[in-house]
């Protein structure tokens, strides 16, 4: 019988299908995606080579190189057409019954490579390491404005057009409010605090190990695996397993990298190279929360953590209207598969 499985972190609801024919049936349509595989395309903004094409650099990993110009790893650039801009007040007021602020905030981008069409599975972990750093540095940096509340690091993977849709990149955007998703996590993080004394995302880890048919890699310090109500097929969450509120006070991001580009490479090798997003929640701006006393467990409460979401099917009707979701691969199925399929591939093991 399929299964109705709430996340505890999300407080969401998802219909779990518990029919291997649908499930195989989902995975057998997949297409194929067409990859590109020049290391360069002149009318990419991203490329090395093109630093005119974007607004001059936030931040760069350079060989001693000028800002602006080639010989960098990793470069941050703000968005041409940003949706919060770093300048100005946020002017919070009323609009009769309603609230109203300026739209202030950062949105930048992270170039992840300068080579065109290279993909996280396909870069060196000492890379990524460069890349996870930058993250770091620019959530650091932009929460020593207390204006901003939150500070959201994602990527979204296969869905971008023009140019620059084969360049791997990510977004660094901070907010003046807290997302409403990410102030759910907090609140139902800090509730679970509240009634058990322990952090919810620590017993999420240790229930998951203890059971471990969920588990992908299950590394020194870090757990990747399926969540138990996924409301997406192959969804595949990334912990510390030591308790830790912030992403940018980890310091063991080369086993992070390791974990990260083989869970990567195994989701596009049974996926079919598939559209994802991948997020980082970490813990909020403590120094707006404090002068509002927010988040007074935080430290204690909250345990941050990568998400990453395969898209290989859009929304049905039912999702779009219950704020349910309906999941056709059991995260149980999902992780035999790809722990399969790293024990089989070169190097990725577990």
């Amino acid at each position: 019988m399929n299964e109705l499985r709430r996340d505890p972190v999300s407080g969401r609801w998802s219909i779990v299908i518990q029919d291997p024919m649908q499930t195989e049936r989902l995975l057998v349509n997949l297409r194929e995606r067409a990859r590109v595989t020049e290391k360069y395309d002149a009318n990419c903004p991203f490329c090395q080579g093109n630093e005119a094409q974007t607004p001059p650099e936030i931040y760069a990993v350079r060989t001693g190189t000028p800002p602006n110009s080639p010989g960098w790893t990793v470069r941050v650039v703000p968005d041409k057409f940003p949706v919060l801009r770093v300048e100005g007040a946020l002017n919070n007021r009323a609009h009769g019954m309603y609230d109203l602020l300026d739209g202030i905030g950062a949105h930048e981008i992270v170039i992840e490579t300068p080579e065109h069409s290279t993909w996280i599975p396909e870069m060196d972990e000492t890379h990524l390491v460069q890349v996870l750093r930058t993250y770091q540095y620019r959530i650091a940096d932009l929460k020593k404005d207390q204006r901003f509340r939150y500070v959201l690091v994602y990527k979204s993977h296969g869905e971008a057009t023009g140019p620059a849709a084969h360049h791997s990149y990510s977004y660094v955007i901070a907010t003046p409010v807290t997302p409403p998703r990410v102030k759910q996590e907090l609140l139902n993080c800090a509730q679970h605090y509240q009634m058990k004394e322990r952090c919810l995302l620590c017993d999420i880890v240790h229930q998951e190990e203890s059971e471990g048919t969920r588990v992908v890699v299950d590394g020194k310090d870090f757990l990747a695996f399926l969540p138990f109500a996924s409301g997406s097929p192959f969804e595949t969450w990334i912990l510390p397993k030591q308790h830790e509120t912030f992403f940018e006070d980890n310091a063991h991001l080369e086993e992070l990298a390791w974990i990260l580009r083989r869970v990567l490479a195994a989701l596009c090798d049974v996926l079919h190279e598939p559209n994802y997003v991948m997020l980082i929640h970490s813990g909020p701006n403590t120094s707006y929360g404090q002068r509002r006393g927010y988040w007074r467990t935080l430290a204690q409460d909250y345990h941050w953590h990568m998400e990453i979401v395969p898209r290989v099917r859009g929304f049905t009707s039912f999702e779009i209207v219950s704020g349910m979701y309906v999941n056709f691969v059991p995260p149980e199925h999902g992780a035999r598969v790809l722990r399969e399929k790293l024990s089989a591939t070169p190097g990725g093991g577990l």
